[in-house]
């Protein structure tokens, strides 16, 4: 369905969404701060560490809106950041929460001044020894609506076509051994997703039960588990359609050799969107090899048939004491709704906790190197990656990435490639991409971070990305490049500083969708 910002169903959408939005929003506030009573029971007594902090930072930008050359506008943005960080962790407990508001002023006036929420909260606790567990997170944050509008990973740069999203998700589970031999789980989800976004929004509820019996860790040379699930996603909008899921999946893994493994499965899934559209259904099998000579290295490979065709996986990892590699390709039936709550994969504390995996074993610890690397270093917290666009359409996404990332004793180097096409998937066809552009989207792209130590105090920082997005349908192209440099300095233990350039440029051959960027901005952290 062809939908624009100005036409009667969206406004139609958006009259009747806000009432829903806000109930939906406040459900999502009141189930997060639930989080922090549940950690006051005495069974769950942790060590805590609560650091607050403050940074205040002062931009100069020449096109502050992303606008075509001929329309950019400049301007000056100052933003006050307050920020605390919780860590809690014990025998039957792991809690780690963030929360940092962005108080933004724009010197060319107060229309656009703003404070924008930015937190996460992640839990994970045993309710009964052995038994009973449960995981909840909690998020929000800013994201681009749409492919085909300015694209910008800042909270400064007043493109319109950012939104606000809220995610919560609470999943209790059941986990039994039965000796050695057989583990089951039962698991029920329950998510909410609020957004601002009223044109293409995601407010919506989510259920899943997931039901699984695997065998136990007695069993090496031949290994099985059989899962089941079934979930509903439930939209606000009268626009929205919602989806119902049943997936059914067998696997099992023979040892070929002490380091070679057969795998195969066969499943049934089952996708469907309200009541008048076809489903997408139908029954899928693979095989493949596994290999793991070491627990350094590890690579496996399969092929087979799901009901939108031939199905392939493959995923390699490799790492030493400076050195970490992935390479891999996945295909996946998914939504923009379930790409919200996916941990973004490119995120560089990922690829720092792989290569201080070695030195610091404890996981707690190594997540303390990481974070306190990225702070002293004034690392960009994540590379150049595919932008998941607001749709209401039910995707088949291939996805291709490779990464590597060393560690010298002054140097950290981290690369990635990627490709992530999205095909709009209806029953069994992929919608043309000539009715929605959306429908059908090619995007690759690289993106480099490489960090020079200069001194104890003294760092220097480099980010560079590029990503064509194309439009089959239209024959549209877009690219997109970015550089970034910056110089930080660590005046005391508690307080630093950062001086940064970075130039934008976006081509296209649609006419009204070039723009630059030169942008100036001075950034002093400190923490308590």
């Amino acid at each position: 369905m062809v939908k624009a910002h100005g036409d009667v169903a969206g406004r139609l959408q958006a009259s009747s969404g806000n009432e829903n939005s806000r109930r939906n929003l406040i459900r999502v506030l009141l189930l997060t701060a639930a989080l922090p009573v549940l950690l006051a029971l005495p069974a769950w007594a942790a060590q805590w560490d609560i650091v607050p902090a403050l940074s205040v930072s002062e931009t100069y930008t020449d096109n502050v809106s992303l606008a075509p050359d001929a329309l950019a506008q400049s301007d000056w943005i100052t933003q006050l950041t307050p920020a605390i960080s919780i860590v809690a962790e014990g025998p039957r407990l792991r809690f780690r929460a963030g929360y940092a508001p962005q108080l933004t002023y724009y010197a060319r006036g107060q229309k656009d001044d703003q404070i924008y929420h930015v937190g996460t909260a992640d839990l994970n606790a045993e309710l009964a020894k052995q038994l009973l567990f449960v995981d909840a997170n909690a998020s929000v944050n800013y994201y681009n609506v749409s492919l085909r509008g300015p694209l910008t990973d800042n909270n400064v740069n007043t493109t319109g076509n950012r939104a606000r999203v809220g995610t919560f998700l609470v999943s209790p589970y059941v986990l039994r051994d039965f000796g050695s031999n057989v583990q089951a789980e039962a698991r029920f989800t329950y998510s909410l997703v609020n957004s601002s976004e009223r044109i293409d929004s995601q407010d919506s509820a989510g259920y899943d039960i997931h039901l699984r019996l695997a065998t136990g860790p007695a069993h090496k040379l031949l290994t099985w588990d059989l899962a089941y699930d079934r979930g509903k996603i439930e939209y606000d909008g009268a626009l929205q359609r919602d989806l119902d899921t049943e997936i059914i999946l067998a696997r099992a893994r023979g040892l070929i050799t002490p380091t070679v493994g057969l795998l195969g499965r066969v499943g049934y899934e089952y996708y469907k969107r309200g009541n008048f559209t076809p489903e997408s259904n139908g029954v899928g099998w693979g095989v493949g090899l596994d290999w793991a000579p070491s627990p350094r290295t590890s690579l496996t490979a399969v092929v087979g048939r799901r009901f939108f065709g031939n199905a392939y996986q493959f995923d390699f990892r490799h790492r030493t004491r400076l050195l970490a590699l992935s390479a891999g390709f996945d295909q996946e039936v998914t939504n923009t709704r379930q790409e919200l709550f996916i941990p973004a994969t490119t995120s560089t504390a990922g690829y720092l906790d792989q290569l201080y995996l070695s030195t610091f074993p404890d996981p707690r610890a190594r997540q303390q190197a990481v974070d306190a690397v990225i702070s002293k270093l004034g690392i960009p917290a994540s590379l150049n990656a595919p932008v998941n666009y607001f749709s209401d359409q039910l995707f088949l996404q291939q996805r291709l990435q490779a990464s590597v990332a060393v560690q010298g004793v002054r140097n950290i180097i981290i690369v990635n490639v990627f490709r992530t096409d999205r095909e709009a998937l209806v029953g069994d066809v992929l919608l043309p991409g000539f009715v929605n552009e959306q429908n059908s989207t090619k995007q690759t792209g690289t993106g480099l971070v490489w960090n020079w130590l200069i001194s104890a105090r003294d760092s220097w920082n480099l980010v560079a990305a590029y990503t064509r997005n194309t439009f089959p349908g239209t024959n549209r192209r877009d690219d997109l490049t970015t550089l970034q440099m910056g110089f930080t300095r660590q005046f005391q233990p508690r307080l630093s500083g950062s001086l940064s350039y970075r130039r934008r440029q976006s081509d296209s051959n649609r006419i009204g969708n070039d723009y630059t960027e030169n942008a100036v901005f001075a950034t002093l952290q400190m923490s308590f």
